[in-house]
């Protein structure tokens, strides 16, 4: 045999002449440490000298050295896998660390006994070795699945919100739209008790009339329509509900209350409240249009009296388009020749008024002269000046309010307004 082995050699080409001759391997124990011996790669026998298949090998399989340090396992369990080295690289060419590839969990049954007593492993990591450089992070096939997870996550996040504020505006919406014919009359009943003025009767139909009276409105200043009644053209404001068109007619009410100060809900269920104009619909456009001239004319002289008169833009552009009721004119007017007044903004046009429909208020900021030091003390010396002016300013009511988080004075007329004031000044 030893004879066989020499020939076989020689027709081979021999290793380099430093490399030594390959030794058997041998299983590690408990004193070579963790680290291997390196062994050089072994000649390929010859195929006519290796043993016939089915024919036992004549020397011992060597036990599977345990793995490299280099190779690093995950925490836990036991291994189901065991690393094989590969062989080294001829020359100076730096060895390549191969992880070991995942067998079967179960031993084969022919498995020797010396081999499964080398190979049983003390308790250690359940998964294969890796490469601690390929633990760091994580594949790029990995990171893309993430990413989409995160992403659809994301997308089905906004999907969810946008949803519930599109069913939160709409139902906002019908809840404004849809309200009950009750609701409606509650709502319109409010604004008349808190901005219609008692210096005329308001006619209204039974039902809405106790609606009012029910929100602080006395009787008295009440005038309820009825088939073949009171005629509703001696009040100076109407309630008009499907009730009392069907009482009075359509043609009346375009006839003689040609504008709408205020409207609410819709359809059936709408109640408008309307100014009383006995002299008709033709003389009542022909006043409004002198109406708002006189505006524009006593808006424009306002905004020339500075530095006692300032006001914003959208104030400015409001006196000069004839848009601010004609007493509230009158009630700045009076204020500059006692204060410094800086107006804010105008407002009180309530939903659904006619053009023309002026703004009845005022929010102020007011200086010098006899105003205290906050809006607080400005209210009574103020109220105190324009009530005792007499005639229709001791309809103004006068407070403070809060816009944008700072106190303000208001002052505030009620409806309807009153024409030729300012022609007769």
């Amino acid at each position: 045999m030893r004879a066989a082995l020499d020939s076989a050699q020689a027709q081979v080409a021999a290793p380099p002449a430093e490399l030594p001759a390959p030794r058997p391997r041998r299983a590690p124990d408990e004193s070579n440490g963790s680290e291997p011996p390196s062994y050089p790669a072994r000649p390929e026998l010859p195929a006519s000298l290796l043993p016939p298949p089915g024919e036992a090998p004549t020397e011992p399989t060597p036990a599977i050295p345990a793995p490299r340090s280099g190779l690093v396992t995950e925490a836990g369990g036991q291994p189901d896998a065991v690393s094989q080295p590969g062989p080294a690289a001829a020359g100076t060419a730096e060895r390549q660390m191969v992880p070991a590839q995942r067998a079967p969990t179960e031993r084969q049954p022919d498995q020797p006994d010396d081999q499964k007593e080398a190979t049983a492993p003390s308790p250690a990591p359940a998964s294969p070795p890796w490469p601690a450089r390929l633990r760091k992070r994580p594949s790029r096939g990995r990171a893309i699945i993430i990413g989409s997870a995160i992403l659809t996550l994301v997308l089905i996040v906004a999907g969810w919100s946008a949803s519930m504020l599109t069913r939160h505006t709409g139902t906002a919406s019908a809840r404004t739209s849809t309200g009950t014919g009750a609701d409606v009359r509650d709502t319109a009943a409010a604004w008349v008790a808190s901005q219609v003025s008692r210096a005329g009767l308001i006619s209204c139909d039974q039902v809405m009339c106790q609606a009012l009276e029910a929100h602080g409105i006395a009787a008295a200043d009440l005038l309820v329509i009825r088939p073949g009644g009171a005629d509703p053209r001696l009040s100076a404001v109407m309630v008009v509900t499907a009730a009392v068109t069907r009482m009075v007619g359509s043609r009346l009410l375009s006839a003689d209350a040609p504008a709408t100060i205020a409207s609410f809900g819709s359809g059936s269920r709408q109640i408008s409240v309307r100014l009383i104009y006995p002299q008709g619909a033709s003389a009542y456009a022909a006043a409004l249009r002198r109406e708002i001239a006189d505006r524009k004319t006593a808006g424009t002289s306002l905004l020339l009296r500075r530095p006692r008169v300032t006001a914003s833009a959208a104030a400015r552009q409001q006196l000069r388009g004839g848009q601010v009721d004609s007493r509230l004119l009158l009630a700045l007017g009076e204020l500059a020749s006692q204060w410094s007044v800086t107006i804010i903004a105008f407002g009180d046009r309530a939903p659904g008024a006619s053009p023309g429909i002026p703004f009845r208020s005022a929010d102020l900021v007011v200086t010098g002269g006899k105003a205290g030091p906050a809006p607080v003390g400005q209210v009574r010396p103020i109220s105190v000046f324009v009530h005792q002016l007499g005639d229709y300013f001791a309809d103004a009511r006068i407070r403070t309010v809060q816009l944008g988080g700072q106190d303000v004075v208001r002052i505030e007329f009620t409806a309807p307004g009153q024409f030729g004031l300012l022609g007769t000044r």
